[in-house]
């Protein structure tokens, strides 16, 4: 009888450890849209040429490699130096009660301490459906979320 009580409190102090250390968390962008991911590319494909390939002001055939690399045809060479500069990348999204759209911001930031960002107005339906549902459960006006280069995403096999 004490041995199964015992493992009854065992399990729900693990349900609840559980629980907490999934709200303490960051979310991470695991959920996307068309338009999202279009955004985004473009965004990083400008912000990081310059520091990546060297190039300001680059063309997109000079920009090749690293469009191709975003895009899930990692190059070695660009990984190794994104890898190298850029610490994160963030998404913002800002939704106001009287809007029907929402100001959507990428944020580089790299290891310097130095910051890039691009900002885009997007409809609400083009917002992934988990940042939609912050904005209506949590009634907040700002969700963040985490954006990985899809060589650091795992796969599922």
């Amino acid at each position: 009888m004490l041995l199964t009580v015992a493992a009854v409190l065992g399990a729900v102090l693990a349900f609840f450890l559980y629980k907490r250390s999934r709200k303490a968390s960051p979310e991470v962008a695991r959920d996307t849209t068309p338009e999202l991911d279009r955004f985004v590319h473009e965004s990083l494909e400008h912000e990081l040429a310059e520091s990546i390939l060297g190039i300001r002001g680059s063309t997109p055939e000079e920009r090749r490699k690293l469009t191709r690399t975003l895009g899930d045809e990692p190059d070695a060479d660009v990984v190794g130096k994104i890898e190298e500069l850029v610490r994160a990348v963030e998404l913002e999204f800002v939704r106001y009660a009287q809007d029907n759209d929402v100001e959507t911001t990428v944020r580089v930031r790299y290891e310097d301490g130095k910051t890039g960002t691009s900002t885009k107005r997007l409809a609400l339906a083009e917002v992934p459906e988990a940042v939609r549902e912050d904005f209506e459960k949590k009634g907040s006006t700002r969700v963040f979320r985490t954006w990985t280069f899809p060589w650091q995403r795992v796969h599922a096999l």
